[in-house]
């Protein structure tokens, strides 16, 4: 596993998981196994039950500038950045705004929030949120999309470390079927990643851990296989830094066996 004091020299932000060396728990949206995603009800589980380290949520905003947290970006049929706040509410009355779990969660010093920006317009008042709760070494970015993720690239500051968009994962993972990827890949981004699918599961061996790693970064996983706690089991052998999970639950148990040996 990649040393978490090297990289908490460039990001303060991993300097929240020194104390231990297994992969950092991520909850993704809360966790759907609870309930409603991107939602109380789900967050707090994740955060008082499973005990997450990173919570991982969906940020768009309203037409009346408001950040709301969701994943499709659409409530019953109504597009959330052309609604009012109080509108899409009126749709989904567990609709949260980024402001809401901010002061639900700012208290616990060690949790770290990944906000996945599904809305480029977003992005300036996601930082001025950032700025305001003083949170910059509790964040990390990304953005699945490439043109956003190309402007969180652009505005974010260079002490948030930025995880790949899907469009660079997949050249990422073809670079390495080639043989492509070393010290010499130009490398855009501070976390790699990696959808975890059965369509993907063979390419992820110690062997592109290792290379992601000697590259001097992280390897983030995320997907629906990694709710089984044998495949769980087999990325923590593997040496992955961080596990993004709609099992909080699940993960917790498989990491507390690794800690209690």
């Amino acid at each position: 596993m990649l040393s978490r004091s090297t990289l908490a020299q460039r990001f303060p932000v991993y300097a929240k998981f020194l104390s231990s060396s297994l992969p950092i728990h991520a909850s993704h949206r809360g966790g759907r196994h609870w309930g409603k995603e991107n939602t109380f009800e789900t967050y707090r589980r994740a955060v008082h039950e499973a005990r997450t380290e990173i919570l991982e949520i969906d940020i768009w905003k309203t037409s009346d500038e408001q950040l709301v947290l969701n994943h499709d970006g659409i409530i019953n049929g109504a597009y959330i950045n052309q609604n009012t706040l109080e509108y899409l509410q009126r749709m989904d009355s567990q609709l949260l705004t980024l402001e809401q779990v901010l002061n639900e969660f700012i208290s616990l010093s060690s949790l770290v929030f990944f906000f996945d920006m599904k809305d480029a317009n977003a992005i300036p008042l996601t930082l001025q949120a950032i700025q305001k709760y003083k949170i910059e070494d509790r964040v990390m970015f990304g953005a699945v999309d490439r043109p956003i993720n190309k402007e969180l690239q652009k505005q974010k500051p260079s002490s948030i470390p930025l995880c790949a968009d899907v469009e660079s994962m997949m050249k990422i993972a073809q670079a390495y079927k080639q043989g492509q990827l070393n010290e010499n890949y130009p490398f855009e981004h501070d976390i790699l990643g990696l959808f975890l699918e059965p369509h993907t599961r063979a390419i992820l061996t110690s062997h592109l851990v290792d290379t992601i790693h000697k590259t001097g970064r992280p390897l983030a996983l995320v997907g629906s296989l990694l709710d089984d706690p044998a495949v769980q089991r087999e990325v923590i052998q593997l040496g992955v830094d961080i596990i993004f999970t709609d099992r909080p639950d699940v993960l917790r148990q498989t990491l507390e066996s690794y800690a209690n040996k």
